[in-house]
């Protein structure tokens, strides 16, 4: 990472004058080598994150070359981490945008501004995610899960902030219509900023991880996120969400043949009907989820383990399923 005194020292030679935003771009142009994925390795920061800040920011500058791909340089990279750094310190990820945009070298001098209360981190973001959705506000509900995903990581933005916020949104969901529309603009505003979350890159050696809702489970959010996280940990998921009928898993399975299929219920009528099926996967591990599950569900299925606690142990949960299927086939 570039260090403060790095930064100090690339304006050693023009003492007159503070260095401009205009002053970054042109160096911006002039060094420009890294593809976004470096400036993600070099900052910490993922790769859905700094293109959010680049686009609602402006933070990044990068050049393009002859065929239209961006390039970024050390100076994206210092800015970007001078944004972590007043994250740290308790700013949102727009206010640390425009104070580092606006004095870009000098990102010691600034002042860290506390947050209202001085209370946790993700009890105020549940709180203005939650305002954001009850006014029908999709700009500032997206720029709260910025910030989410920008000051904590995936996992545990997902367990303290975002599922949360939609667990209080459904709250009472069947009986009134206010709820009701509340938790449909809420799943339709969160749903596409953690599809995109599952679209990393990853090797092509990278285990692979399929995910389905069987057939007339039409919640599947709590799915999603485990999805996320176990791209997160590195594996490569093929995401068919709700609705998915126990045959088209089964195809789906035989087809991409991965290492662990993840099955999420919230309704004991869904779970039971999965089931009842007796699905066969013979080559992969298997992990039940949701509350429709019970523990007493993997005896009925083979090779099957039931996830159970946080999302953020989810990856955890994918190793030891793994693993026991190693183990029973010797």
């Amino acid at each position: 990472m570039t260090t403060d005194a790095n930064q100090a020292g690339q304006t050693r030679d023009r003492p007159d004058r503070p260095e401009t935003r205009e002053d970054v771009t042109r160096v911006t142009d002039e060094r420009a080598v890294l593809r976004i994925g470096e400036v993600a390795r070099r900052t910490g920061v993922a790769v859905p994150t700094l293109r959010a800040w680049e686009r609602r920011y402006g933070l990044l500058a990068p050049a393009r070359t002859d065929g239209g791909h961006r390039l970024y340089s050390d100076a994206d990279v210092a800015r970007v981490d001078a944004v972590q750094r007043l994250l740290d310190a308790g700013w949102s990820a727009s206010a640390a945008a425009r104070e580092v945009l606006r004095d870009v070298v000098p990102v010691t001098r600034l002042r860290p501004v506390p947050t209202s209360g001085g209370g946790d981190a993700a009890a105020e973001m549940v709180a203005q995610l939650e305002g954001a959705i009850d006014g029908f506000d999709a700009p500032s509900a997206d720029g709260v899960v910025d910030d989410v995903f920008a000051r904590l990581d995936v996992p545990r933005g997902l367990d303290e902030v975002i599922l949360p916020v939609l667990r209080e949104v459904g709250n009472g969901w069947q009986d009134d219509p206010r709820v009701i529309a509340r938790e449909h603009f809420a799943t339709n505003v969160l749903r596409p900023r953690l599809q995109r979350l599952l679209r990393v890159a990853t090797p092509s050696t990278a285990r692979i991880c399929l995910a389905a809702a069987p057939e007339g489970e039409e919640h599947d959010l709590g799915l999603l996120a485990s999805a996320v996280v176990a791209a997160d940990a590195g594996w490569r998921v093929h995401y068919l969400g709700a609705r998915t009928p126990t045959a088209a898993i089964e195809r789906a399975a035989a087809e991409l043949d991965p290492d662990v299929i993840v099955i999420g219920a919230i309704f004991r009528d869904q779970a039971e009907a999965f089931l009842a099926d007796r699905p066969t996967f013979d080559r992969a591990a298997l992990v039940v989820g949701g509350a429709g599950f019970v523990p007493a569900d993997t005896a009925r299925l083979r090779h099957a383990v039931l996830h159970e606690g946080d999302i953020r142990t989810v990856a955890a949960t994918l190793e030891r399923a793994v693993a026991a299927r190693r183990a029973a086939l010797g």
